[in-house]
């Protein structure tokens, strides 16, 4: 069981604080929800996650710590590519799935992907696709945000934290 103050990363939609673990009856069923709201984004919102609700609540996973950031950071530039879907629908659900895995050495493997082919691209004087940009972005916020909570440094700092954490282990 969770507890309030808690944060996690909840799927895509990042990193979230429990404010609350409270009992809720709708449509005449009473059930226990974990209430998350987005940590940062100065966002009145509200996320209810039933307590009961596995698959929901499977997709809450905690922060990582320093050191495991910096192991990620260290095995993913061993790590074999990720190997490029050439149907534009199934690469985008492939990357759409890593997101919503939480699975943060795969989204970095997916954003160095998505970097290189459109560096590529690039030289062939072609863009790079737009659902593959905004996979990138949106993996890069959910990490940025994470790290900047975890490491203590501010969002726009983490881009150069990874690139000088990778070139360490190259």
């Amino acid at each position: 069981m969770r507890s309030i103050g808690e944060k996690v990363v909840y799927g895509s939609y990042g990193v979230m604080e429990i404010v609350d673990i409270r009992e809720e009856k709708v449509m005449d069923l009473l059930r226990k929800y974990y209430v998350l709201e987005p940590v940062g984004r100065g966002s009145d919102s509200q996320t209810f996650i039933p307590v009961d609700n596995e698959q929901l609540v499977s997709q809450m996973h905690p922060l990582l710590t320093k050191n495991e950031i910096i192991e990620i950071l260290g095995a993913v530039g061993n790590m074999p590519p990720l190997k490029w879907i050439a149907d534009n629908r199934q690469r985008s659900e492939q990357f759409k799935a890593i997101i919503e895995s939480g699975d943060r050495a795969a989204m970095l493997t997916m954003i160095g992907s998505i970097h290189k082919t459109g560096e590529r691209r690039n030289e062939e004087g072609k863009k790079n696709y737009l659902a593959d940009e905004n996979a990138m972005h949106k993996a890069e916020k959910l990490l940025n945000t994470e790290f900047s909570i975890v490491l203590g440094i501010p969002e726009e700092d983490v881009p150069e934290f990874i690139r000088s954490e990778m070139e360490k282990n190259a």
